[in-house]
Formats: C-alpha cells, structure tokens, sequence
C-alpha cells in the first residue's frame, strides 16, 4: 500500500473483532513507533501491552468514570452515548507512557513539549504501521491520567501519551470529511 493510502486508511476505531493481533504483527508495530524522531534521539517512550480481560476491565472502569465525570460536570450531552465496550473489545492495548525530562534542551528556550512531542509521533508511527497491516486503532485519551497511570501501574515519573485499542474493525470503519488545510504563508495572517 502507498504511503498516502496507509494515511487515509488510518480510522478511530471503536469495534473489534475478537481475532488475536499476530505477534509478528505487534512487533512490526512498536518497531514503527521506534524509528519516531526524538530530542536529542532521547526515545522518551516505553509500552505496556495489554491482553488480559481483566486489565482491560480496569482501564474501562477508569474511562467510565471519566465519562460520569463529564456528565456531572456538564459536558457535552453526546458523552452519555458513548460506548466504552470496545477497550474490553479490542484483543490488544497499548499504553504508551513517556519520560517528560527526555525532551532534549528545550529548557534553555521555554520549550518544555518535547518528550510529549516525540511520544505523539511514536504513537502515529504505530497507527500507520497498524492500517498497513488492516488493523483499527483509536488514540484513546478519555481518562483521568492519575487513576489510569494506578490501574497500569505506571511509576509516577512517566506519564501517559495514549491508550491504543488494536485488532481487527468489526465492520467497515468511514472516515469523516476532511475540510481542506488552512495554510498560511510567511507567517500567520489571513489563510490564503
């Protein structure tokens, strides 16, 4: 598959087939997230494979109660209709978790992103590699970070770039439309 058809591939995924991820198929994945551009080639990330039901039932329960969260606090009213069974669905998690001090010298000129920055662009790596493979993926980010980084266990020096539902779509999967790019030239004025 080219390259620009690995991208527009590429869908949030929220249904599962219950097929196991082939090994060699995960591998291929986290090694595409590795060859991801870091500060200093710092490679701020790890990853926490998750295939245990009962781990993937504690990462729902955290997403539950950041959904109630949003009810209670007057979210949007779409949040009641949203589905959490796809993460106990998806035969494979990855949380990737990052070192927010591996973010090269960006110290010395107010950029303090990236370590978050590398870790976004492993992330991206692993959902091409994933589509390639004509697997779904779902960059997942509807949690409270404190009780998903105790439910996974994760040391409190790193945090969470994003939980990743992997496996194959239950169905087809559509894009929503794409408007076309702002662009701006010699800096930012009026989009041209």
């Amino acid at each position: 598959m080219e390259f620009k058809e690995v991208v527009k591939s590429r869908r949030s995924c929220r249904a599962f087939e219950p097929d196991p991820v082939p090994q060699d198929q995960l591998a291929a994945i986290m090694e595409a997230g590795q060859w991801a551009p870091s500060p200093m080639n710092a490679l701020p990330w790890e990853y926490i494979i998750i295939t245990d039901a009962k781990v993937k039932a504690q990462i729902r329960e955290v997403s539950e109660a950041a959904k109630q969260a949003v009810l209670d606090g007057g979210g949007p009213g779409f949040a009641a209709k949203y589905d959490m069974t796809f993460l106990e669905q998806a035969p494979v998690i990855i949380a990737v978790v990052f070192d927010p001090t591996k973010k090269g010298l960006g110290d010395f000129f107010n950029q303090k992103h990236g370590a978050l920055q590398a870790a976004s662009a492993c992330v991206e790596n692993m959902m091409l590699a994933a589509a390639e493979y004509g697997l779904g993926t779902l960059w997942f980010t509807w949690f409270d970070p404190e009780k998903m980084q105790a439910a996974l266990n994760i040391p409190e020096n790193l945090e969470i770039a994003a939980i990743i539902p992997l496996g194959k779509p239950k169905g087809d999967v559509k894009a929503p439309p794409r408007p076309e790019p702002r662009i701006h030239c010699e800096g930012f004025a009026a989009p041209v």
